[in-house]
């Protein structure tokens, strides 16, 4: 697997254009080499690559949202705030939405470079794949952006020597101006990259097609979103694979993935260019069993547990009971239900005690316990750490074919195709164990589906929130009543509703000036 993001380029793209001019070159790279090249450029979209992974190891920002939602038992640790909605916490000073707002705009920020100097090269193949990268980078960090704060800053220009100093204008861009946005860039990107790259991880025809399909959605443009999910069914590079394949690797650059982040200990592929750093997927979304079992990790932490966790976002009580838990495979295939005494001693728990073997009650002492709670085990990873190691290189699956399939349904259903919208909901619910599905198919079916199919993938929140029912979903369903620290988001987002998109970040509002870019409803 080709894992080559080159370490020293990334410190040279992400510097601002001033510092630029002003540095010595202390590489053989320089930055006329990087804006003025072919093979420049293809390193500065390296680089990218390499920024949206340090933005997918930021805990606390990319698991905000996941512990946010109707699926979720949020459990404590920094960013919990979100998943309760707290409104002491929630507030335009928040570092959580800083991150993701910062990062995105440098991601936008190198794409803009990137696009405005290849347009001055000649256009071969090769080029326009790389422009057609960066054009993918812009599309998919505008539209995290636009999902998740509803008011953004659109801007195409590359930062240079000329401008760097130039007053600029800032103001929300409307929702027709996002989206004329996004489908141009995605439709250049479809048109100029491959159905499947040799270097595995890089932006495809696929990926990015789903990412139309998706966007799609979100102006209800159903045709757009049908057509893109039926090239990629009819590619012929993708399939529905085994459920119990698709997350259990290292390498999951499978049939069903349509994009894959990659992660490794070798140098380019974590985020360190000394010691390995890895992301913390695999510790996250199980419960923290070691806690009963006591001792050092090394003596606590096994595989069969799930290795080592933090336990802080779990799967609920009521995602649980949208499964057949006798035919749907994934009842099982996806999550840990139970954790065993791995060790040669007898543990006391409570009232009673675990003999070597055995498994730990979810109750103790007539308390349901959350250090053995169940777990989704889609990150697991007993590949690429050992059992007491907090992180892993394990690959992250950005986009698969799955999710396309739901778009898809739910597109057909829109449009009241009752036969193609059976199709393609029945791809995800009969590869699961059920039966084939014949009824008339209902939202509430996609809606259930999509929680079974994608928990804890990242897109949950805004889902429920395209769908406008992220309130009542959480109202009703949040967290586990037994558990109570996982529940003030029922009463927390209804009292709250401008929490169904986050603030800006307030740094950026001063940045911009309030006269020009003010804050989003209900934000003081």
């Amino acid at each position: 697997m080709k894992r080559n993001i080159i370490f020293l380029i990334v410190i040279l793209i992400t510097a601002s254009c001033s510092d630029l001019l002003e540095e010595q070159n202390k590489t053989k790279y320089s930055a006329d080499y990087i804006y003025s090249s072919e093979e420049g450029l293809k390193l500065a979209v390296n680089a990218l690559y390499n920024l949206q992974r340090v933005y997918l190891n930021d805990d606390a920002t990319i698991f905000a949202l996941d512990r946010a939602t109707d699926l979720a038992v949020t459990n404590g640790g920094t960013g919990n705030y979100f998943g309760t909605y707290d409104p002491v916490y929630i507030k335009p000073s928040s570092s959580i939405t800083g991150v993701m707002w910062r990062i995105m705009y440098q991601i936008i920020g190198k794409a803009n470079e990137i696009i405005s100097a290849g347009a001055d090269l000649p256009q071969t193949d090769a080029l326009k794949a790389t422009i057609a990268e960066a054009k993918s980078f812009r599309a998919q960090s505008y539209f995290l952006l636009f999902r998740t704060f509803d008011r953004i800053w659109l801007n195409t220009e590359p930062t240079t020597w000329e401008n760097v100093d130039e007053l600029k204008t800032y103001r929300a861009a409307s929702t027709a101006e996002v989206f004329e946005l996004l489908y141009q860039d995605l439709d250049y990107a479809i048109e100029n990259l491959p159905w499947q790259t040799t270097d595995p991880g890089r932006f495809n025809q696929a990926a990015v097609r789903h990412i139309k399909a998706k966007a799609a959605l979100w102006i209800k443009d159903w045709d757009e979103a049908l057509e893109q999910v039926d090239r990629i069914d009819k590619s012929g590079y993708y399939e529905l694979i085994d459920l119990d394949a698709i997350f259990n690797g290292a390498d999951l650059n499978h049939k069903e993935a349509l994009m894959v982040q990659q992660w490794s200990k070798n140098p380019g592929g974590n985020l360190s260019e000394g010691t390995p750093k890895g992301h913390l997927f695999a510790a996250f979304y199980i419960a923290s069993y070691r806690q009963e079992i006591g001792g050092t990790s090394e003596y606590a932490c096994t595989y069969e547990n799930g290795g080592y966790t933090y336990g802080r976002c779990l799967p609920g009580p009521y995602l649980f009971s949208l499964y057949d838990q006798t035919n749907d495979k994934r009842y099982n295939s996806y999550y840990i239900h139970r954790y065993k005494n791995t060790t040669d001693k007898a543990l006391p728990y409570g009232s009673v005690t675990v003999q070597p073997g055995d498994y730990f009650p979810l109750y103790k002492n007539g308390s349901i316990n959350r250090f053995v709670y169940p777990g989704c085990t889609k990150y697991a990873d007993s590949w690429t750490r050992e059992p007491y190691e907090t992180r892993s290189y394990k690959d992250i699956i950005l986009y698969r074919l799955a999710e396309t399939y739901i778009i898809g349904t739910e597109a057909a259903l829109m449009k009241g195709d009752q036969s193609l919208a059976k199709e393609y909901f029945n791809k995800t619910w009969e590869r699961a164990g059920n039966q084939t599905f014949t009824s008339t198919l209902t939202i509430k079916d996609v809606i259930d589906e999509q929680a079974r199919e994608l928990s804890f993938e990242g897109d949950r929140w805004y889902f429920l929130k395209r769908l406008g029912i992220l309130i009542s979903q959480v109202m009703n369903y949040a967290g586990d009543p037994e558990i109570s620290s996982s529940i003030p988001g029922r009463i927390n987002l209804p009292a709250n509703p401008h929490f169904i998109r986050w603030p800006i970040p307030e740094s950026e509002i001063i940045s911009m000036g309030a006269e020009n870019f003010p804050q989003n409803p209900g934000y003081n």
